[in-house]
C-alpha cells in the first residue's frame, strides 16, 4: 500500500471554500442498499420519502439517480454528527505530481466552525465535473477501503482531512502533453457522511493551478484526525 501523503496547509484550510458516495461504518461498499436520498448530478438534493404514511411510497432498493454520487451514510448517531452546517470546507491541490509509484493527493480538509464538538464517520461522496469540455460525464470517486472508516471526533475548530488520489500524468500522451488529462476540475461536489446535501467546493493551490487534472481513476479515503493539528 503506497504511503499515504497528507499535503496540509492550515492557512489554506481556513480561507478556502469548498463542496459523493455510500458508506457504513466499516467502510465496506454497500452493495444495493437503498440511499437515504437521491441527489443530481447537478448537485442538487432531495430528501428521502418519509416512511408509514398513507400514500407515502417508499423508493425501490437501490434506486439512484444515473450518474450522481450516493450519499455517504455511517452510524454516528444524529445529536452526535457533524452537518454541512458544522464544517467549513475546502480542496488542496496537490503539492506534487503523480509518478510510478505513488499518486497525487488532494485534499479535503472540514473544520469545525460551529460551538459544538461533532463527529465525522467514514467517506464523503465526491463527485468531479470536467470544465474543459472534453467530457460531458462526471467522475464519482471510488472508496479506498484500505483505509478504516473511525470515528473522528472534532471539537471547536479542529480539522479532519480526506485524501483524493488520482494520476495527474497522461503517460499515453506526448511529452509536450503529458499532463493533459480527461478530467480537469476546478470545483467538487461533496457529500458528507450522513447528509444528503451535495456542497460545491472550490480547488484552491497545487501544482495544477487550482484544479483537479485527473487522468483515470479517482478515489477518497475516509476522513481522519490531522496529526498535530487537533492537540
Amino acid at each position: 500500500m503506497p504511503v499515504r501523503r497528507v499535503p496540509f496547509t492550515v492557512a489554506a484550510v481556513l480561507t478556502a471554500a469548498l463542496a459523493l458516495t455510500a458508506c457504513d461504518n466499516d467502510g465496506k461498499d454497500v452493495a444495493g442498499a437503498p440511499p437515504a436520498a437521491t441527489v443530481a448530478p447537478g448537485g442538487a438534493a432531495g430528501s428521502a420519502p418519509a416512511e408509514g404514511g398513507a400514500g407515502t411510497a417508499k423508493p425501490p432498493a437501490g434506486a439512484t439517480t444515473p450518474g450522481a454520487p450516493k450519499p455517504a451514510g455511517t452510524a454516528t448517531p444524529a445529536g452526535t454528527r457533524c452537518t454541512a452546517a458544522d464544517l467549513e470546507l475546502s480542496v488542496l491541490g496537490p503539492e506534487l505530481l503523480a509518478d510510478g509509484k505513488q499518486p497525487a493527493y488532494a485534499s479535503l480538509h472540514a473544520v469545525n466552525t460551529s460551538a459544538r464538538t461533532c463527529t465525522l464517520t467514514g467517506f464523503p461522496g465526491i463527485q468531479v465535473a470536467d470544465e474543459t469540455g472534453r467530457t460531458a460525464t462526471p467522475l464519482t470517486a471510488d472508496r479506498n477501503t484500505g483505509f478504516p472508516a473511525t470515528a473522528v471526533t472534532l471539537r471547536p475548530k479542529q480539522i479532519a482531512n480526506a485524501n483524493l488520489e488520482y494520476s495527474n500524468i497522461n503517460a499515453e500522451s506526448s511529452p509536450s502533453g503529458r499532463r493533459v488529462c480527461g478530467m480537469t476540475a476546478g470545483k467538487v461536489q461533496v457529500i458528507l457522511p450522513d447528509e444528503t446535501q451535495a456542497k460545491t467546493v472550490k480547488v484552491t493551490g497545487g501544482v495544477d493551478n487550482n484544479t483537479l487534472n485527473i487522468c483515470g481513476k479517482l478515489s477518497v479515503q475516509p476522513f481522519q484526525g490531522v496529526p498535530g493539528a487537533n492537540g
